[in-house]
Formats: C-alpha cells, sequence, structure tokens
C-alpha cells in the first residue's frame, strides 16, 4: 500500500456463497450449536439503547462482548459487524455478518452489514448479490442504492453502477455521496470536467463532506491544475500529505497509467 494518504471513494468493496438458500456442513452445525445457546439472556433494551450514543470503541466492546455470550443474538451480531466497519475492520465486520447469516440467511439486515462490509473492503463483485437483494427489499433507501451502485463500480459494471447512482438522485436529489460517486465513474472514463462539475454541485450542498472536497482536489489535479487541488486537499490533510498525493498524480500523468491508474487503485490513493 502507498504511504499517501487515500482519495475515498464512498460508501467511497470469490463470487458470494449461496448461504441464504443453503448451508454446508459446518454451517448447519454452528446454527444447530447457536440455536442451543439462544436462551442466554442478553442485555436488556434500555442497555442496548443507551449503549448506541457512546464512542465507537465502548459500542464494540459491549456487542462483542453480547456476540461472545450469545452469537444466536442477531441484534449484536448487525451492530458489531456496523461498529467494526465504522472502525476500518472491515473484514472482520464481513466475517462477523456472514457467520450470523448461518443462522439467520434470510435477514435483510445482515445482508446488507455483510454487503456494505465487502464493499468497503473493495470487493464489491462479492457483495453486488447480497446487497440487490437489500435493494429489491428497500427500493426506497437511496444509502442502499447508491452502495449497490460502488459495488457495480468496483465489478467494473460501469452501466450498472451509473444507472444505480442515477436511481440513487432519483430517491435523494443532489445528495453529496451519491453525486461525488458518480463523478468518479465519470473521472475513470477520462472525463474529468464532468466530474469536476458534478463535485462542484456536490460541495454547494451543506452536508458535503471531506471526501467530495478530495475527490474534487483529485479531478482538478488531473486536469493538471496542481496548485489548486494542492490547496484545496490541504483544507482536510497534511500539507506533506497533501504535496504527495500531488507527486503521485503527476507521476501517473506522464505514464501511461492515468485514468487507468485510479479505477485500478479502485478510486483511492
Amino acid at each position: 500500500m502507498r504511504a499517501v494518504a487515500k482519495f475515498a471513494l464512498l460508501v467511497s468493496i470469490a463470487a458470494l456463497t449461496a448461504c441464504a438458500t443453503a448451508r454446508t456442513e459446518q454451517e448447519q452445525a454452528l446454527a444447530e450449536d447457536l440455536t442451543q445457546r439462544a436462551s442466554i439472556v442478553p442485555a436488556s433494551a434500555s442497555e442496548r439503547q443507551a449503549i448506541r450514543s457512546q464512542d465507537l470503541l465502548t459500542q464494540a466492546v459491549f456487542w462483542a462482548e453480547a456476540h461472545e455470550l450469545n452469537p444466536a443474538d442477531l441484534e449484536a451480531a448487525v451492530e458489531l459487524s456496523r461498529v467494526l466497519r465504522r472502525l476500518g475492520q472491515t473484514q472482520r465486520a464481513a466475517d462477523i455478518a456472514r457467520q450470523a447469516m448461518a443462522l439467520h440467511p434470510s435477514d435483510i439486515d445482515l445482508q446488507l452489514a455483510y454487503g456494505t462490509a465487502l464493499t468497503e473492503a473493495g470487493r464489491g463483485v462479492s457483495a453486488i448479490e447480497s446487497l440487490t437483494r437489500v435493494s429489491m427489499s428497500r427500493p426506497t433507501e437511496w444509502r442502499v442504492t447508491n452502495i449497490l451502485g460502488v459495488a457495480y463500480e468496483q465489478a467494473g459494471m460501469r452501466a450498472q453502477s451509473r444507472q444505480k447512482y442515477n436511481e440513487a438522485l432519483q430517491l435523494a436529489p443532489g445528495e453529496p455521496a451519491i453525486l461525488s460517486n458518480l463523478a468518479l465513474s465519470y473521472a475513470f472514463d477520462g472525463e474529468a470536467e464532468r466530474a469536476e462539475s458534478l463535485l462542484r454541485e456536490a460541495m454547494a450542498r451543506p452536508n458535503a463532506d471531506a471526501t467530495v472536497r478530495q475527490n474534487l482536489a483529485l479531478v482538478i489535479a488531473l486536469q493538471g491544475r496542481f496548485d489548486e487541488a494542492e490547496a484545496m486537499a490541504r483544507v482536510d490533510v497534511s500539507p506533506q500529505t497533501a504535496e504527495a498525493n500531488m507527486a503521485y498524480v503527476r507521476a501517473m500523468m506522464t505514464s501511461n497509467r492515468r485514468w487507468d491508474a485510479i479505477r485500478d487503485d479502485g478510486g483511492a490513493f
């Protein structure tokens, strides 16, 4: 991995096994074991609600203990996967959700936790099946449609990816996260000006975050406007990191890789 800071492709991650319809002998044994342990008394509903207002590390400890106490606890599995993902432990988050799916193969929250963790880990190909199930169950949730678009992008299925981004924009017009993803999709095809226009539209929204600004800095740099891009990047990262990012872009633009380099890196440094 490069030592420079990464421009994130939102949510910017072997095919998904058919665990929703069939179980291996190992999964069946796990399911039977979990069922036997399901009588363990979990934390109270009020305790569980209260923990959600705590910091992520405190939440992680709480849900990890609940999950260890009773791996059949659906809520604990979903919440532990969610918290681990937010802490950057995407593979562990996916593993927790996948293991719980052996007992709860049709649970949509688990499918979403699993697909989201895989996508954030850059394994969108493996996430498409799970996220598609969630999207069919929750067609009005723009975040689900958006993350499915990212999974398609990672799988190299650009037409399907843009279709999902546009569907998400119909559900949430002007949402910066969606506009940012769509912009990077165009950047991957070398359409920097179109990408910049979309990112500036996203930046104009009050809920635009640092990822949008860093992606905008990227597409500005890819047009050769390095001083402007570096000044924008420094809003969120150190001067040294911003300078290193610009050096990477310069080096990339002098090679034959250019746009392919960004695509192959998953839209990230």
